[in-house]
């Protein structure tokens, strides 16, 4: 298999960008359950996003390089019952938006609490539009990886395996970008990410070497 230039770009930009966001939102996530300290700076996790968000956007405007007529690429939705492509192209949107609306919370501080677990959990607004961005962002890499899993042909693709490889591949680059940007920004979680980054580095080489 020998895929384009602009395919490579895509898969691989794309997801960086979700990596990114997941890392952010455990981080966050790990502070509301005390088990790391709470970031002072909302723009750790605001502009963190919107970091996110640069990765994604080039990696879709990667994806108009290989589109034979890029003016038709909405159609490309339409088969979303029978197509991991067409799924992927609804999934993708969805994912940025609620990334840019994670970063936009964190930026202008407006943040409520909806409720509380207790005194254990108490869930803001930004956690529970991230838990949808988790959703999303997980959905984003099964369907992204079925587009290749699916091909039954291509016997090195065509396995369960492929989906936790891009997974696993994916989230490491992402918290090794966050490792990075922890450190640019000052934050004190980069031994945090920095400790992530190599389990799934580690996992991820494990898991393409078994397929």
């Amino acid at each position: 298999m020998h895929p384009a230039f602009s395919v490579i770009f895509l898969t691989t930009l794309i997801g960086v960008g979700q990596g990114l966001f997941l890392a952010l939102y455990t981080g966050q996530l790990y502070s509301v359950i005390q088990v790391l300290p709470v970031q002072d700076s909302p723009g750790f996790y605001g502009y963190g996003s919107l970091l996110a968000m640069l990765f994604l956007g080039a990696g879709l405007f990667a994806s108009f390089f290989h589109l034979g007529h890029p003016e038709r690429a909405w159609r490309s939705a339409a088969k979303w019952r029978t197509s991991w492509l067409s799924r992927e192209v609804i999934v993708l949107p969805a994912f940025m938006g609620i990334t840019f609306i994670y970063a936009m919370i964190h930026i202008t501080g407006w943040n409520p609490v909806l409720f509380s677990l207790g005194e254990v959990l108490i869930v803001d607004l930004s956690l529970f539009i991230g838990a949808i961005g988790v959703v999303l962002a997980f959905a984003l890499y099964v369907c992204t990886a079925m587009i290749y899993a699916c091909i039954k042909f291509l016997q090195e693709w065509a396995t369960p395996l492929t989906v936790l490889n891009y997974t696993l591949l994916g989230m490491a680059s992402g918290f090794a970008l966050c490792t990075a940007f922890a450190a640019w920004v000052g934050a004190d979680l980069v031994n945090f990410y920095g400790g992530w980054t190599i389990i799934l580095t580690v996992a991820g080489f494990i898991s393409r070497g078994a397929s």
